[in-house]
């Protein structure tokens, strides 16, 4: 996915899992078939205070989180086309002109 917002801090998204990639955001099941949703940097260390999201709805949050602090190039997302993901680079790409309005 190529977007303004992203291109601002070096960064892609990609929905092809990879080592490679520095943050991931998916979906998972619970043992009682829940959805849950996951936002790390690495998978294999999940911290569930801090990774784990019970509504999609604030995986935008942890995008933002990822891009902004964590200097995240390669963010591996399972849906790109999930409507959060289309809202928070709507948000990014009014926050990267005002961003350049002011300087």
């Amino acid at each position: 996915m190529k977007n303004k917002f992203l291109t601002h801090f070096g960064a892609k998204i990609v929905d092809e899992w990879s080592n490679e990639c520095d943050f991931y955001i998916y979906e998972e099941s619970t043992a009682d078939g829940y959805s849950i949703f996951v936002a790390a940097q690495n998978p294999s260390h999940i911290i569930v205070e801090e990774n784990i999201y019970y509504y999609d709805s604030d995986l935008g949050d942890a995008l933002l989180d990822a891009l902004r602090y964590g200097e995240c190039k390669n963010i591996y997302i399972d849906d790109p086309s999930a409507y959060w993901v289309e809202e928070i680079m709507a948000e990014g790409l009014i926050w990267l002109d005002e961003k350049n309005e002011e300087e």
